[in-house]
């Protein structure tokens, strides 16, 4: 398995999510500025018919930037239950990634492929001698959590940006995590 790039995946992880965000946020302020939000009947003036052409493009865009960024986080998390795999590891990397996409059964997995995945990583680390930093299993729980409360309706306003900033600090340490397992596989 070849090395992980921790700029390749912090930008398209953290810096996607990011700017989806922004993006879906300025289609809002654009539909409500034009007061396509405010009429429900629509006045198809230029302005209104470019505001919401404009809106559909943004709109479009942070969606795809969004779902570009969640590739991503679940191609890492692929690689980070590859690089775990002795034979004692809770899960494979395909159950890990495609157990998330079970509806209301993911509010369980993710405790399990994100949180087993560090104490995994720890317990694999000590059980082989690796000479690397244990990954931070609160940071990891906390995680869970936070993704969860992101996915409930105006709870995800007090939680989006915790969950953004520790999403960062998990790939960081993801990435971290598996090139130094990959290093000691290959003997160097």
């Amino acid at each position: 398995m070849k090395r992980l790039s921790k700029w390749f995946y912090l930008g398209s992880i953290v810096g996607c999510q990011v700017i989806g965000i922004i993006l879906l946020v300025v289609a809002i302020v654009i539909l409500v500025l034009s007061g396509i939000f405010t009429n429900f009947v629509v006045n198809l003036s230029y302005a209104g018919l470019w505001a919401a052409v404009t809106s559909f493009l943004l709109i479009l865009l942070g969606c795809a930037a969004i779902l570009y960024g969640l590739s991503i986080w679940n191609l890492l998390l692929y690689r980070a239950w590859e690089a775990v795999q002795d034979g004692n590891a809770r899960t494979t990397p395909q159950k890990a990634v495609g157990f998330i996409f079970i509806p209301f059964y993911n509010f369980y997995w993710v405790f399990i492929a994100w949180y087993g995945l560090a104490r995994d990583y720890n317990r694999y680390i000590v059980g082989h001698k690796v000479p690397a930093p244990k990954m931070n299993e609160g940071l990891f729980l906390s995680f869970c959590i936070l993704s969860i409360c992101s996915a409930i309706p105006f709870l995800n306003y007090v939680a989006g940006l915790p969950f953004l900033v520790i999403l960062a600090l998990n790939t960081n340490e993801i990435v971290n995590g598996v090139n130094t397992l990959l290093a000691e596989q290959s003997g160097g």
